[in-house]
């Protein structure tokens, strides 16, 4: 009986059309390793395809983040032009609550400086006053006193006392001459009095124009670093955005913008000229806790 052989794959090679005997069991080896090798390129194809459906995917999520950070970047571009915005209108009320500071501070030694002049005038005036009061006393005594001795002098008939009557009565002229020149200074310093009184309610109404315009400058600037804080642009870790650190309410866990911040009115820091600047405390919007 002939004996198969195994393929000759040199001889195939020389003539491939010549046939060549072989044993079967080398074409089920063979047979076998073709199937294996489609099964292999069909499992290869699908771990290909699979493959390319995730970069696929994966191009879509990568072009989907670079659009989000383009837009956060975007948005931080603009969050930090309305925080430079914000930083310069709260220099300008810093500027102008100074500038209110400095002309309260002047209005007040205007107004300190007219008071004493003021008192300065009621105490030269009580003096006067009281000038004029003696002077009265001392011209009602003595106009009685010389009425007096004219009386007597004329109901003794003596002619030779005429010059000594003129004489009295040039001192009673005198008196009144005194008398009057006493109250035209007091009606002058009455004068002063009422020109100081007009400059002083003058000097306070204005200080009340100045402090309403300051609390008014006040309110403006807690309303800019209350923006300013809203508008503060995202810290950028190693994990890309992530939010500012918010404000949690001890109560009921509420952050964010249920939380907002008020002035404390029974905390007083300091004084801005009649200007009280109050602490700050915050207000839970859904349960009312303040903390």
């Amino acid at each position: 009986m002939e004996k198969n052989l195994p393929i000759d794959w040199a001889k195939a090679e020389e003539a491939p059309q010549k046939a060549q005997k072989v044993e079967g069991r080398f074409l089920l080896d063979l047979r076998a390793k073709v199937n294996d090798l489609e099964k292999q390129l069909t499992e290869t194809k699908a771990d290909l395809a699979q493959a390319q459906d995730n970069l696929a995917s994966n191009t879509n999520e990568l072009n989907s983040a670079k659009t989000t950070a383009d837009s956060a970047s975007s948005e931080l571009n603009q969050a930090s032009a309305t925080v430079n915005d914000l930083n310069q209108k709260l220099a300008d009320a810093n500027s102008k609550i100074s500038e209110l500071e400095n002309n309260i501070s002047s209005l007040s030694e205007s107004s300190e400086s007219a008071s004493s002049e003021l008192e300065g005038a009621n105490s030269k005036i009580s003096e006067l006053e009281g000038r004029i009061n003696q002077v009265n006393t001392a011209f009602t005594t003595a106009i009685s006193a010389k009425n007096e001795e004219i009386k007597s002098l004329k109901s003794e008939g003596a002619s030779s006392k005429d010059e000594e009557i003129n004489s009295l009565k040039a001192e009673l002229d005198a008196i009144k001459s005194e008398g009057s020149g006493s109250e035209a200074e007091v009606a002058q310093l009455n004068s002063q009095i009422s020109k100081l009184n007009s400059k002083i309610e003058e000097l306070n109404a204005t200080i009340s124009e100045k402090d309403a315009l300051l609390g008014s400058q006040k309110a403006h600037l807690d309303e800019v670093e209350s923006e300013l804080g809203e508008l503060k642009p995202p810290e950028i870790s190693s994990g890309g955005f992530v939010s500012e650190e918010r404000i949690t309410c001890p109560m009921c866990g509420a952050v964010g913008s249920d939380i907002k911040t008020v002035e404390d009115k029974s905390k007083v820091l300091s004084y801005v000229g009649h200007i009280p600047m109050y602490a700050k405390k915050n207000v839970c919007k859904k349960c009312g806790y303040e903390f």
